[in-house]
């Protein structure tokens, strides 16, 4: 089963996907990127968003409600060498669907068959369109006919995420219908997602499906060990990869180091706080269990380190921030 890391606006920057390669995902995803911007030749997104030096395992997304300035997009995105461009119709936040983006293209089965029809005749068949999709959008319902476009025009997969985008990110993911979905006759690649956390869930709520793969998104954030915990214990039912303290040190710290070369030092200070408690928290968790056959982290706790990770986040100079996350 393929594992993919999804296009996240604020996560899936050059700085990080440049550390979630070092776990061998199958692809990778640029962070979003607006379909009017790159129409109107935005330079922070086709400089900083789309930064990339790996074409062969890196695809992008894109979000929009205009049918010429998405065709315009996919056709840009293939000229500056992407390959695997996925066309967003599941974002549930407000201020994507108010512009009728994300999900809310969802009810606008014409308007999407129109961009697909024409897309699949503009681009080389070497480019290889794809969909994300929610299960429902308001009076919306009926998830099923996107996989029956994505199988006419044949496109790379259809991703399916098992929320409605009135859910936005609460409840829990109906992974029912993610596996009635993927039961039915198709000749593309059909991926899941949604609450895909840990390993033993990820085979839980998968083992049942039909799946090409799926695509790891908010659990991924500060946690790249997932990539390849996943991988094992969907192949060979264990886990060899440990996330230890000192190997997330040394990942933090890179990883702080990839957005100050890129962005520079007072961006990096401000951007790498997001991922700090993601990064560490397993290591304060004292109701997580490191002694199972199934632990994903080494048997290591600290009471304290919650409090020494809010003091680095309040920290605004870099060499100090960097060398108290060496003090850890």
């Amino acid at each position: 089963m393929k594992i993919y890391v999804a296009p996240m606006a604020g996560i899936t920057d050059y700085s990080f996907r440049k550390i979630l390669e070092k776990f061998s995902p199958d692809l990778l995803f640029t962070e979003m990127v607006n379909a009017h911007l790159l129409a109107t030749n935005d330079k922070t997104t086709e400089k900083e968003l789309l930064k990339c030096d790996n074409f062969q395992n890196t695809g992008t997304q894109v979000f929009g409600s205009d049918e010429e300035e998405i065709v315009f997009s996919f056709q840009k995105l293939e000229k500056m060498g992407f390959k695997k461009i996925n066309l967003n119709m599941g974002c549930p936040q407000p201020k994507i669907i108010k512009n009728g983006s994300g999900s809310a293209l969802l009810p606008n089965t014409e308007f999407v068959e129109k961009i697909l029809y024409r897309l699949k005749n503009i681009l080389s068949d070497s480019t290889r369109i794809s969909i994300k999709i929610r299960i429902g959008y308001k009076d919306f319902s009926n998830p099923e006919i996107y996989l029956n476009r994505a199988n006419k025009y044949n496109l790379d997969f259809i991703c399916v995420h098992g929320r409605t985008q009135k859910q936005m990110y609460s409840g829990t993911a109906n992974w029912e219908i993610v596996e009635k979905l993927s039961k039915i006759p198709r000749n593309i690649n059909f991926f899941g997602n949604g609450d895909l956390f840990e390993p033993t869930e990820i085979k839980r709520k998968t083992s049942s499906c039909n799946l090409d793969g799926i695509i790891l998104s908010r659990g991924i954030i500060g946690n790249p060990w997932l990539i390849p915990q996943t991988r094992e214990f969907l192949n060979i039912g264990k886990i060899n990869t440990i996330q230890t303290f000192d190997e997330t040190k040394s990942i933090v710290l890179e990883h702080l180091q990839n957005i100050a070369k890129h962005k520079g030092e007072m961006k990096a200070v401000l951007e790498i706080n997001k991922f700090l408690r993601p990064y560490f928290h397993k290591f304060w968790d004292k109701n997580l269990d490191r002694d199972s056959e199934f632990a994903v982290i080494e048997n290591f706790y600290d009471e304290n380190l919650k409090t020494d990770i809010d003091k680095i986040i309040l920290e605004k100079r870099i060499f100090e921030k960097i060398k108290m996350i060496k003090m850890l």
